[in-house]
């Protein structure tokens, strides 16, 4: 007997969702899917229409962090070889 594994779908986004959702433009959007940074999924014919897996978003917003790092003493101070002060 046949065992069937449950697959969790979740709807997937359009463009204007995603700008929406990131709260920048849908242009910006296209240029993160075309840089490849923002996985798609094509759906249709041709090119077919583009559309984004929520998990693929959230992946790419913990990317996206900026973690904060130490500023360095200010005891290290660098000296310019190039720069002559009278």
């Amino acid at each position: 007997m046949e065992e069937k594994q449950s697959v969790d779908i979740q709807p997937l986004l359009t463009v204007k969702e995603v700008a929406s959702w990131l709260n920048i433009s849908a242009s910006l959007v296209y240029q993160l899917a075309d840089s490849g940074k923002l996985p798609v999924h094509r759906v249709g014919n041709g090119k077919g229409a583009i559309r984004f897996a929520a998990n693929d978003i959230t992946a790419y917003l913990t990317a996206c962090r900026n973690q904060v790092t130490p500023k360095s003493s200010p005891t290290s101070k660098v000296r310019l070889q190039h720069i002559k002060l009278n």
